[in-house]
């Protein structure tokens, strides 16, 4: 959480990371309401000490927010995960959603792209209809011929 106002660079719409877990630095694209919430702040006085947020305050309202809504066994890492699923089951491809999250390897980024099951049964169902299309335009039914009315 420790986001200082020197990483968000607004004319590019990213957020630099200078510390991951690979031990490399990134930048991650904003999201339009992420742009947004934070040009807002950005518009208020800042804290002298440079960070967006005050060091503590915000695993803080997290942890007050999941218990106040009794959810239970949710962390903030959770939430990476949740971004992955909705990521990927919006249209997001593997490849994009792996240099977002900062993977070096494709497989990490599989742990975190779960998609719901209803997900997997709409898929299934676009792409059956997609082959029975295909398969229609392949093998048109038979055109039956109508004789032309012949009564004078």
């Amino acid at each position: 959480m420790g986001l200082t106002w020197d990483r968000v660079d607004f004319s590019r719409a990213v957020v630099r990371l200078e510390v991951t877990k690979s031990g490399r630095r990134r930048e991650v694209p904003m999201r339009t309401r992420v742009y947004e919430v934070l040009s807002g702040l950005a518009a208020q006085p800042r804290q002298a000490d440079g960070y967006v947020w005050p060091r503590t305050s915000t695993r803080k309202a997290f942890r007050r927010a999941v218990r106040a809504a009794r959810i239970e066994d949710f962390h903030f890492h959770d939430t990476r995960h949740h971004f992955a699923s909705w990521f990927m089951m919006r249209g997001g491809t593997l490849l994009t959603l792996s240099k977002i999250l900062g993977h070096a390897a494709i497989a990490m980024t599989m742990r975190y792209a779960h998609l719901s099951p209803e997900h997997l049964r709409g898929e299934m169902e676009r792409t059956d209809a997609a082959s029975r299309a295909e398969i229609g335009q392949m093998n048109p039914a038979p055109r039956h011929e109508v004789p032309e009315n012949t009564a004078k």
